[in-house]
């Protein structure tokens, strides 16, 4: 996104490095009338969000909603995500595999949550910041806002479930083959004594998953795998 120019009067914000509610506002009027329905402008709220330290709640709240609905229902055909749009909008939320900032894992989160049907790695992706937080270095927004080391808590097990909660079906959880070797990565990185309790139960569930179509994943989720689409 280097050669992204800011338009008036995104380029002012940029330049004192701060979001207010009143910015807000004057974008919302003078730079999105019809809010964020091009990648044009999804891009530049995102990068303008990356360039400004300093954010208030109704910034945020409007740049998750908004962009996550653009992805969903505009770039979308009837809310199903395809591989092609997944793979631009984890371009502009992510490095290395890493999720940069907190609000774009919650657009990621969004998206899941929003769409009828997403490419496995995307879902992938997600589930992949809990094993980067878990990492003797920690990597990812996710890591950034969580505590506990090593060990699964109960709070990465509510952000798994946040994310598989479209896997199940009847009591029983449906995960494409990334999902489940991402998993498998995350049960490696602590012994079980270490673990949320709840991690137990996680890991049986995940072996008798059923397994799924597969297309190409490695690229986006690190790992020697493949994956295929899943409804949500």
């Amino acid at each position: 996104m280097s050669d992204l120019r800011f338009s008036f009067p995104a380029c002012v914000i940029a330049g004192k490095g701060e979001i207010t509610p009143d910015d807000v506002g004057l974008m919302r009027r003078h730079l999105w009338p019809e809010g964020i329905d091009t990648r044009h402008k999804a891009s530049m709220a995102i990068a303008l969000d990356d360039v400004c330290s300093t954010r208030c709640p109704e910034w945020t709240a409007f740049l998750v909603e908004s962009v996550a609905a653009f992805v969903v229902w505009k770039d979308s055909a009837a809310g199903e995500v395809s591989g092609e749009t997944a793979g631009w909008l984890l371009e502009r939320l992510s490095e290395g595999g890493a999720i940069r900032s907190e609000a774009g894992l919650d657009i990621l989160l969004h998206v899941l949550e929003l769409a009828g049907d997403v490419p496995d790695f995307l879902s992938a992706v997600a589930l992949n910041q809990v094993r980067l937080a878990l990492l003797p270095e920690p990597r990812g927004a996710y890591a950034a806002r969580r505590r506990g080391g090593s060990r699964v808590t109960k709070t990465d097990l509510a952000l798994i479930w946040r994310i598989l909660r479209g896997a199940v079906d009847r009591g029983r959880l449906h995960l494409s083959r990334p999902e489940r070797l991402v998993l498998a990565e995350i049960d490696r990185l602590g012994t079980p004594e270490q673990h949320h309790p709840g991690w137990r139960e996680m890991v049986v569930l995940a072996q008798i998953a059923s397994h799924g179509p597969t297309v190409e994943a490695d690229a986006w989720v690190g790992l020697d795998d493949e994956s295929g689409h899943r409804a949500a």
